[in-house]
């Protein structure tokens, strides 16, 4: 592990807009820190942050949960989070196994998973975060009629998420394997990772589905 990759995960968990696994009761903690608001989304696999810090300045009157298992890359949307000036955007150091035990309080209105790892190999798909498992944790953690957007440049990861979304009554709102053919594009679909932006670089086409659960 570099230097500075250790020293920012020496210092992440004391991060006042971050909330991890080690010292539990994160809900309790994160209300308390976020300002009162009646929505909220969900940033899983959040890396940096991207999604929540461009939608928090965006709709300042909702809240945001950045979530994600890698401090280090936490620790950098936390640092840019403050930069900005921003309060409702929140970051959360846990496993996404862990979800229903975290939130019993608060609700989401939406969910996005933006280029999750694709876990490939097949004695891993419920390591997936569109997998069975993890679609009965969302409907514990969302409102009814939430919305949930999975984007990806994998196709294996794709047909696998289509694949399982109709084996779990799912209602697939929109569908589009090829995202940027569409000029004509909301501004949360327009936000890009850092990984986004390197898979574009090298020529991979961007895929969405957004979907809701029974």
């Amino acid at each position: 592990m570099g230097r500075k990759k250790s020293l920012k995960l020496a210092e992440v968990d004391y991060l006042p807009n971050v909330f991890s696994h080690r010292f539990g009761k994160i809900e309790e903690r994160m209300l308390e820190y976020l300002p009162p608001a009646e929505q909220f989304v969900l940033e899983l696999g959040c890396g940096r942050g991207d999604y929540s810090i461009a939608l928090a300045e965006k709709y300042p009157y909702k809240n945001f949960v950045g979530f994600d298992i890698r401090g280090a890359r936490i620790w950098s949307g936390s640092k840019k989070t403050e930069e900005l000036g921003l309060k409702n955007v929140a970051f959360v150091i846990a496993r996404a196994e862990f979800l229903p035990e975290i939130f019993t309080k608060i609700k989401f209105d939406e969910i996005w998973i933006p280029f999750p790892d694709p876990f490939p190999r097949k004695r891993s798909t419920n390591r997936r975060l569109v997998a069975p498992g993890f679609l009965e944790r969302y409907r514990q953690i969302i409102k009814p009629g939430a919305l949930i957007h999975l984007k990806t440049d994998d196709d294996g990861l794709y047909n696998y998420a289509l694949e399982t979304l109709s084996e779990n009554n799912a209602e697939i709102i929109e569908n589009s394997p090829n995202l940027y053919e569409n000029e004509d594009l909301d501004f949360e679909k327009t936000i890009k990772t850092k990984y986004e932006e390197e898979h574009l670089k090298n020529g991979k086409i961007i895929k969405l589905i957004t979907f809701k659960l029974e």
